[in-house]
């Protein structure tokens, strides 16, 4: 029996119409067609799919039931099947503080490199973790910002007490309403306009006197006496220094649309307690390592001379330079892993694998180059072949003119989307595929066609001083009622101008991006 090739037979799952199909193992092979053809419905919902799941089966039921369910795909039989790994563009499955360190597992190496070096120690590795209690941040508890009250939003200075002068449900009424209507130093029918320098302070603040404040029930008449407390400190007590969302969604929103979220004092946006902060290794502590891109920390990695670090130093500089070898040595190991653009994130889960030694394995990949520029795809190109030429089996599905140059094989479906695709229409080479009649071949030889009359504009969205990430100030102008093309290599803040800065400038507009459906921001 042949076992060079995978066999796929009966392939019917979505709107695959019933065929056979041999793809030949330690190849490049590329699946191209229109969209919408069935490219991944055989590609990731049949042999992806049919591979995890007899993988799972050699697994221990109970090891079963905590993992991701796969339903058998509808296929009569597919043989010689190797394991597959997925690379797509999808999110990590990470939290708001994850980071690219952590998503690379380069950040449990450096947390121990300064816990066995660094100067003086703080503990051990989870001494230098923000996730860890150990090595928190006692203010923002690791997160690195804290919430700060916006005064102007809950005060209305044009009313009184009586009138609702505090723009927050939990003080305006209610019996905390009574706390600050009944101060007998405060008059509750004048205009905050008009409060004197020291009641603006017992309003705000509190007395520096302790006021009992008196409350009549109305149910038993009685009368209880508490203690004052200004609007700021308990606004603090009560809705910030605790998790907010713990508390129901119609107060957690109107607790947020009153704060803003500020890097913490305490710990300078680091998330760490002032004894990780003070250890250090040749005068940088970890935070220098975190903030630095990969391409900047491997100097100071070179000069850790220590001989308990020796070896943990070689694993973190051969993680680094993987991640030079892609093209995103330009990222800091702090860079939160929600700001990474669709192609960065591919490439972060690429370099998991490259330094892998194992072979006779399926790496299924899903468009490795959009969004990328001619001049990063070729970098991604020459990883998809390096792979394969550690007898792996390469399948991509893509549309790229440079992707399919590097094929070994190329396997189009079609001939259209949906009812009218999800036939095998052309398998060979790309030589060959340029002989045939289909929509791909069309495609190919169609030159360039570029506008020759791009229409004029005078109004446009401004953007000032933007800083995101890696933007060093930008100034630019958006032009308004024509398509505009925003362009340059990976990395190049092309994500970070119009996904951050734009959309924080211009709220309204309508994201479309490369998430899962119902995750496009308004």
């Amino acid at each position: 029996m042949e076992t060079d090739s995978i066999e796929i037979f009966g392939a019917k799952e979505h709107n695959l119409k019933d065929f056979d199909v041999t793809i030949p193992k330690n190849k490049l092979v590329v699946f191209a067609g229109v969209s919408g053809s069935g490219k991944s419905s055989l590609v990731f919902d049949t042999l992806a799919r049919e591979s995890s799941r007899q993988w799972q089966d050699s697994y221990p039921l109970f090891l079963r039931n905590k993992l991701p369910h796969y339903e058998r795909p509808h296929v009569d039989e597919i043989k010689n099947l190797p394991p597959s790994i997925v690379v797509d563009q999808k999110a990590l499955r990470t939290n708001t503080r994850s980071t690219v360190g952590t998503a690379m597992d380069i950040a449990p190496l450096i947390r121990l490199l300064f816990s066995r070096v660094g100067q003086p120690s703080a503990g051990g590795s989870m001494a230098y973790s923000f996730n860890h209690p150990a090595g928190m941040c006692p203010i923002c508890t690791g997160i690195g910002k804290v919430y700060q009250l916006i005064e102007d939003k809950i005060f209305d200075t044009t009313k009184s007490l009586n009138e609702g002068a505090i723009n927050f449900s939990q003080f305006s009424s209610g019996w905390q309403a009574y706390l600050y209507k009944n101060n007998p130093l405060l008059d509750a029918d004048k205009k905050l306009a008009d409060f004197s320098e020291e009641e603006w302070q017992i309003l705000r603040e509190g007395s520096d006197e302790i006021v009992k404040v008196e409350f009549r029930s109305n149910n038993t008449g009685s009368v209880d006496r508490v203690d004052y407390e200004g609007v700021i400190p308990r606004f603090y007590r009560l809705y910030l220094k605790r998790d907010i969302s713990k508390l129901k969604k119609s107060l957690q929103e109107e607790v947020l649309s009153l704060v803003i979220q500020v890097p913490c004092a305490s710990c300078e946006g680091s998330g760490l307690n002032p004894k990780a902060l003070a250890s250090k290794i040749n005068g940088h502590n970890i935070v220098d390592y975190m903030n630095l891109s990969v391409s900047e920390l491997l100097p100071l990695l070179e000069e850790v001379d220590s001989p308990l670090g020796q070896s943990l130093v070689a694993q973190i500089k051969s993680a680094i330079k993987r991640m030079e070898t892609v093209g995103i040595g330009y990222l800091s190991l702090s860079r939160k892993t929600e700001t990474l653009s669709g192609g960065e994130m591919q490439r972060v889960k690429l370099v998991r694998h490259i330094g892998s030694s194992l072979s006779n394995v399926n790496y299924v990949f899903d468009e490795p180059t959009a969004g990328l520029h001619p001049h990063d795809a070729e970098k991604i190109g020459q990883l998809l072949l390096d792979l394969r030429d550690k007898h792996n089996n390469i399948l991509v599905v893509e549309h790229s003119r440079q992707m399919l140059a590097l094929a070994d094989e190329v396997i189009e479906l079609g001939p259209l989307a949906g009812r009218e695709g999800g036939r095998l229409i052309f398998q060979g080479s790309l030589v060959e595929l340029q002989k045939a009649d289909t929509y791909t071949t069309r495609a190919l030889n169609q030159p360039l066609r570029l506008n020759q009359d791009p229409l004029a504009w005078t109004e446009y969205f401004a953007i000032k001083d933007a800083t995101a990430n890696n933007l060093k100030q930008v100034n630019t102008k958006i032009p308004k009622g024509i398509l505009t093309a925003v362009t340059g290599v990976a990395g190049s803040g092309k994500s970070s101008l119009i996904g951050v800065e734009f959309i924080e400038n211009y709220p309204d507009a309508i994201i479309i991006n490369q998430k899962p459906i119902g995750t496009s921001h308004h």
